[in-house]
């Protein structure tokens, strides 16, 4: 993937927001539609500005009879707190089958979980295939409500 690809929200040098929204411990939230139906969850993700974000599932996972190589989604990672803070990208998913363990489930375990702790964690999961999803994003939105107009003083 080329830099001039991505959205000019992701391009480097990353905004501080993006980037502590990327670095982050807050699960992204994968949306798409299955059926007419919306669909949301939480997941461990991993930003790779050559490979876009990142998330792994394990095989048999319900999603994956749901979503197909090409689907439009979308992902949200935002803050808890006020002022929030967030960022929203969206493209089509693609799928990739792993045997074991995906390379980017270990890095996401290790940054959600600490390296000692996703080593451990990733120890007891060891041998079970996983199908990693793979946004690159064809648009993305950074909002930061410490910045917004409606707010009489900074916060």
């Amino acid at each position: 993937m080329t830099h001039a690809k991505l959205p000019p929200a992701l391009r480097s040098p990353l905004s501080r927001n993006v980037a502590l929204l990327l670095e982050s411990r807050i699960p992204a939230r994968l949306a798409w539609c299955w059926e007419g139906s919306p669909r949301v969850i939480g997941i461990w993700f991993v930003w790779q500005e050559d490979h876009g974000l990142s998330m792994a599932t394990f095989a048999g996972s319900p999603k994956l009879g749901e979503l197909r190589a090409g689907d439009p989604v979308a992902v949200s990672i935002d803050t808890e707190s006020f002022p929030y803070r967030s960022l929203r990208l969206g493209g089509p998913i693609a799928l990739r089958q792993t045997t074991g363990l995906a390379p980017e489930y270990r890095a996401a375990a290790a940054r959600y979980l600490g390296a000692d702790a996703g080593a451990a964690w990733c120890t007891q999961l060891d041998g079970r295939d996983q199908v990693v999803l793979r946004l690159v994003p064809t648009w993305a939105t950074v909002s930061d409500m410490s910045r917004s107009p409606f707010l009489s003083e900074p916060v």
